[in-house]
């Protein structure tokens, strides 16, 4: 979008479509990193000493709120085309975007900006700006989106991070048969082109072709990753499965 020219490599961020390197727009320094909240309640008790938590969220899990991530960044000249380019870009999604930045890139977050973008000029005809990122409190691993192709029975997978993850699981199977993921068990009655499709996250099951299908399953919950060992095993109709677990920490 912008000419860029031979220089020192310096530090960038992606959001949507694209770098902050299309419109030569740098970082200064790394975002600021906040731990985000704990969504959870306390609870006095009449007679009892201290407070009682309560956590909203899953059994055995913590739910936890947004965070502002925010970054100090710079460019030089063509100001006024820069900063109309970068408005739109930053400005335009209605909706959460990737977010993931040049120090930490085997990471990302879901993001969307909604803060003012400020940019102060300096007579060497240099803009800064700080850029604010309201982001979901996960930072997902890029490694948690490569497929793992499982293609035995009681093979083991194990989850690197301290929370469970809620992956994409798709089933090839030739007629009726059971998915064991952990202590999770899920019927599955019928398969469309050999294929039945688990979105844990959504807890919707899916055709080949994308349609849904629930009522072909039964379970009492869509399968989690939890924190360590996990151990895969099927029986029926079902070949194999691949996974894309969604590894995730704060």
């Amino acid at each position: 979008m912008f000419t860029t020219k031979a220089r020192l490599a310096r530090q960038y961020l992606t959001f949507g479509e694209h770098s902050s390197k299309d419109f030569l727009l740098y970082l200064s320094n790394e975002g600021v990193y906040n731990s985000p909240s704990v969504d959870a309640e306390t609870l006095t008790v009449p007679g009892r000493n201290g407070e009682i938590m309560k956590n909203n969220a899953l059994p055995l899990q913590r739910r936890f709120n947004n965070v502002d991530i925010t970054y100090n960044a710079f460019f030089w000249n063509g100001l006024a085309a820069k900063t109309a380019a970068v408005k739109s870009w930053l400005l335009s999604g209605i909706d959460y975007q990737r977010l993931a930045d040049s120090y930490d890139p085997d990471f990302y977050r879901m993001a969307v900006c909604t803060s003012a973008i400020d940019f102060t000029s300096t007579q060497n005809k240099v803009a800064e700006m700080t850029l604010t990122f309201n982001c979901k409190p996960q930072r997902w691993s890029t490694e948690g989106e490569k497929t793992i192709s499982v293609t035995e029975t009681d093979t083991v997978i194990t989850n690197p991070f301290e929370f469970y993850a809620q992956p994409i699981i798709t089933v090839y199977g030739t007629s009726a048969g059971v998915l064991s993921v952990g202590e999770t068990s899920v019927t599955l009655y019928s398969f469309t082109n050999g294929v039945l499709v688990l979105n844990c996250e959504t807890q919707n099951a899916y055709t080949s072709d994308g349609d849904f299908c629930n009522d072909t399953i039964l379970a009492d919950d869509f399968p989690l990753l939890a924190p360590g060992e996990n151990t895969i095993s099927w029986s029926g109709g079902i070949v194999s499965i691949d996974i894309v677990p969604r590894w995730w920490t704060l």
